[in-house]
């Protein structure tokens, strides 16, 4: 066994380890890197670029097309840019890469199982952790393996099935029951929560439930799978005490949350502090509890998409290249967005912190309706859509938003440099936007706002009042 000293390591070749490596690498430093499974993670291989290309190709279905060759065009594109992504890792100067799965055997010290058997022992002066997580599992009582499917198998599928059940309502689930449905397949959804799309608003939940129907897909919530019956191919649902049997069922896909990828690691030898709940504990910069030990991305308690492990990746490069120079307190304001249809998109504050942080009374929330609001929505025959903006009375200040309709991933991020820069209300009812555009929305917003403020200043300062004693 030969051991290796390296400036930097870092494990896991998905989003956020791979800002680093790059990050590090570009900058001069030595890095290992070092994957188990294919470069690229979740996000290249199993997640966000093979589920859009899926989402765009049914987009662009039309009745006669054959779904084979959609999903079929799914695992070329997937496997295009996976192939690019690997050699350009290869070739990285600076970078050696090497491919295996990593524990800790010390503080500094990690060994490599390679995928020849060998054995590779390598220190650092930094270790990064950027290993993931994966698809939590369901135990249904007779279902054949064969017959589950998680996004980590999902496109890997090159016939479409008759007839899919999914498994959960949340942002996979939507996106995966949208898609599948309009390149004719037949979807069936359950899940435990009661309504879609749980983490949201629950604005956004009733708006997505007549989409969900229209769309054809039958949808059963508070309920639970209990069996499955392998020679009439039959899924039994328990919903409230209800039984019921859903019928010619090919596939199940199983998207009801994620399970940190942690076990290998043996993180205990090291001595990293890890919540069983929350992940690894780390502080605002990404370093854990032992110095000069990073961790970033699906492992640790505040981030759970490929953008906020991009995000953190960035920081921990900056935290470990150029130590003197500031970094923000805090990590930067992460939003999200569901591609279902209609999209759904939200940063900021959640309804929880919002109870928590600000006084009764002094939040003004303000909705702006597609349809009725925005001369494009109305172009557009857009039925369901809105932008629901939650901030301080009297000064405008945007504390949390959530968009449902189209473009809404688009739009999000002006918010986000709303929040983060505290642009208020006030600014934004300054700007110009293009007509007709669904952006403009943003600008009925702040419309919105000032004359609800204006006309009643008085109340507005005491709850602004309200606002700064409370915090």
């Amino acid at each position: 066994m030969t051991q290796t000293y390296f400036h930097t390591i870092v494990i896991g070749a998905g989003s956020g380890g791979m800002t680093v490596a790059v990050g590090l690498a570009g900058l001069g430093k030595q890095v290992a890197f070092i994957e188990g499974n294919h470069v690229g993670g979740d996000c290249t291989n199993v997640g966000c670029v093979p589920s859009k290309t899926l989402i765009h190709l049914a987009r662009e279905f039309k009745l006669g097309d054959n779904p084979d060759n959609v999903l079929r065009e799914v695992i070329r594109k997937r496997d295009v840019l996976r192939e690019k992504e690997t050699h350009e890792v290869r070739d990285l100067k600076n970078v050696t890469f090497i491919e295996g799965w990593a524990k800790f055997t010390a503080p500094k010290e990690i060994e490599v199982a390679l995928k020849d058997g060998q054995t590779r022992k390598l220190t650092a002066e930094n270790i990064v952790i950027a290993t993931g997580a994966r698809p939590r599992l369901l135990d249904i009582p007779g279902l054949p393996a064969e017959r589950v499917l998680t996004n980590e198998s999902l496109f890997d599928l090159r016939d479409a099935p008759k007839h899919l059940v999914i498994a959960g309502a949340g942002v996979i689930a939507l996106e995966m029951a949208f898609a599948f449905r309009k390149i004719g397949t037949q979807v069936t959804l359950f899940a435990l929560d009661d309504r879609p799309l749980v983490t949201a608003i629950p604005e956004a939940s009733e708006a997505l439930r007549p989409e969900i129907e229209r769309a054809g897909i039958k949808a059963y919530y508070g309920a639970t799978a209990t069996g499955f019956d392998e020679a009439s191919r039959t899924l039994t649902l328990n919903q409230g005490g209800t039984e019921i049997r859903v019928q010619q069922v090919d596939k199940v896909l199983v998207a009801i949350g994620r399970v940190r990828n942690l076990e290998r690691l043996e993180l205990e030898k090291a001595g990293v502090t890890v919540d069983k709940r929350r992940g690894v504990l780390v502080n605002t910069f990404g370093e854990t509890n032992l110095k000069g030990v990073y961790a970033i991305g699906d492992v640790t308690p505040t981030s759970a998409f490929t953008h906020s492990a991009n995000a953190q990746g960035r920081r921990v490069v900056q935290r470990i290249a150029f130590p003197l120079l500031p970094v923000a307190k805090n990590e930067p304001l992460f939003p999200n967005a569901t591609f279902s249809d209609p999209e759904v998109a939200a940063v900021g504050l959640s309804p929880q912190q919002l109870k928590e942080y600000c006084h009764p009374g002094v939040v003004k929330r303000i909705r702006v309706d597609f349809k009725t609001h925005i001369d494009r929505g109305y172009t557009d025959e857009v039925e369901n859509g809105f932008l629901i903006v939650d901030a301080v009375r009297l000064t405008g200040q945007i504390l949390s938003v959530t968009i449902v309709g189209p473009r809404a991933s688009e739009m999000i991020s002006f918010f986000t440099l709303a929040i983060s820069q505290k642009i208020s209300l006030y600014k934004i009812y300054r700007l110009v936007f293009p007509y007709p555009t669904y952006s403009s929305g943003i600008l009925k917003v702040a419309d919105f706002f000032m004359r609800e403020t204006l006309t009643d200043l008085k109340g507005e300062l005491a709850a602004y009042l309200k606002y700064r004693f409370a915090k």
